[in-house]
């Protein structure tokens, strides 16, 4: 092994800008030289290319590929010239090691379609993919290979907190740019492309100074939003949403932007950065008061810790679920499937030893996993509970699914975990099953042995939420999950 050779091995990984520095100076030839050597270098030494600016590439020895060297030290080139892939990494750490699929590209730097001399997003994901540093899970999210992750296991239920939480404080936004006239009324959009780059909302604005004029035709300009909560926001949190919009301009200098990004908490530089190049920050206590950003905190606090909340302190739910009822009327479809688990957890909670809210659980032979809504374990049984929450039936495709695939794979895992119990199955769905499904499903309920089954719609939900002697809770079923059922 040559002492280049060593070097290289014993750095883990180092830029082909860096190791040309290395070699002029313990050698004593030119930049130049020392380029030329590093184009020659062949095997056991690689490189990684395209993914740095400058056409510089990650040169690494065989033996450190993908160990926690390898990883440590390419992020670390990513941060300095690397930023595309940078603000990927940064971003699914920011939210705590996991983020929907559909969400990603609102913190990426790539726009989501072609724009000339930028790489597109899809196209970086799957670069990303290829080396192993992001993966897709099966619930339809992004996370980090293992080196890379701050955490081992990401909290799920404090994400799905944050998550919900995300989706209430856009609505809210939403709400309040057309109460004050500032956007077009039914025209905003969440996860919606604005110069070519994904936003986390968009509106159109008609306010002055922000129109413009295409042969004499009125152009609108944009309202473009962000969101930024549950972490730290400091400099390097913030850079993508600068750097989109460095590029929108460049590429599309018409186009007039009324940049917005809505943050729970921000350093002092990040927000002055911000100022300094136009952007609003919004502080979300600022904007809708204490009350309500107070509110916010509980609601993650609550999913988070559903399980232990929901046996323990039941009140505390009831009395968060009245605070969102008022708070959210009208506006409820897409939570409605969020908080529904929860609501079932609290009737499970009055029956069971324990219960667990949004566990996933691996599937036996696989690096896959499941996630079981409600999981409430008595003396005797365990029962796995699929919470559907929508205003629209259940159709015989997911059913057919569920029964074949997921209850199969759950079942593995409770047995191996729950030996010596009996097993229940139950879906529970406020918009009730087509025709086609209840089929399905009477059927499968008449037959099976090894386990109980059993699937609730509206009638029978009720049903179950009457032998609870909780006046507050039918409420709550009643005004929030069961109305506007169509």
């Amino acid at each position: 092994m040559t002492k280049l050779e060593k070097y290289i091995k014993k750095k883990g990984g180092v830029l082909s800008g860096d190791l040309a520095r290395y070699i002029e100076r313990n050698q004593g030839i030119s930049n130049a030289a020392a380029r030329k050597r590093i184009q020659r270098l062949a095997s056991p030494i690689h490189k990684l290319t395209g993914l740095f600016s400058d056409k510089k590439a990650f040169i690494y020895h065989a033996d450190n590929y993908q160990n926690s060297e390898y990883f440590e030290d390419l992020v670390d080139a990513f941060k300095s010239d690397g930023k595309r892939c940078y603000s990927i990494i940064n971003a699914i750490k920011y939210h705590h090691g996991l983020i929907p699929v559909d969400e990603l590209p609102n913190y990426s730097m790539s726009p989501v379609r072609l724009i000339s001399g930028h790489m597109k997003f899809s196209s970086l994901i799957e670069k990303l993919k290829k080396h192993n540093l992001i993966r897709e899970t099966r619930e339809g999210e992004y996370g980090l290979n293992i080196f890379i992750a701050e955490q081992a296991a990401p909290n799920f239920r404090h994400i799905k907190g944050i998550e919900i939480s995300k989706k209430i404080i856009l609505q809210h936004f939403e709400t309040w740019s057309k109460n004050i006239g500032l956007v077009s009324f039914r025209k905003g959009k969440n996860n919606h492309i604005v110069g070519g780059f994904q936003f986390a909302f968009t509106a159109p604005t008609y306010i002055d100074g922000l129109i413009g004029y295409n042969n004499k035709q009125k152009k609108p300009g944009f309202l473009v939003a962000d969101i930024l909560i549950g972490n730290v926001t400091d400099e390097d949190a913030i850079s993508f949403f600068l750097r989109k919009l460095a590029a929108i301009k460049a590429s599309n200098p018409t186009l007039r932007l009324f940049p917005v990004l809505l943050v729970d908490g921000i350093g002092v530089k990040a927000l002055n950065r911000l100022k300094s190049n136009g952007v609003l920050v919004a502080s979300i206590k600022e904007l809708y008061g204490k009350d309500y950003s107070d509110l916010i905190k509980n609601l993650i606090n609550t999913v988070t810790n559903a399980g232990a909340i929901l046996k323990t302190e039941p009140e505390k739910y009831l009395s968060l679920m009245s605070k969102l009822t008022k708070l959210i009327d009208g506006k409820t479809n897409n939570l409605r499937g969020d908080l529904f688990e929860l609501a079932v957890g609290f009737y499970f909670g009055k029956y069971s030893q324990s219960i667990n809210i949004g566990k996933r659980v691996p599937i036996l032979d696989s690096i896959r996993s499941r996630e079981i809504d409600v999981l409430a374990i008595t003396e005797n049984e365990v029962c796995a509970v699929e919470c559907k929450g929508y205003n629209y039936p259940v159709d015989i495709d997911y059913i057919e699914e569920y029964l074949s695939e997921k209850v199969k794979e759950i079942r593995g895992w409770l047995s191996s975990r729950y030996p010596e119990k009996r097993q229940r199955f139950e879906i529970w769905s406020t918009g009730g099953f087509t025709n086609e499904a209840v089929k399905l499903l009477k059927e499968t309920k008449s037959k099976v042995r090894k386990f109980d089954f059993d699937y609730l719609s509206q009638t029978e939900i009720k049903e179950r939420a009457n032998r609870l002697n909780s006046d507050k809770f039918k409420e709550i079923l009643r005004d929030y999950f069961l109305k506007e059922i169509v």
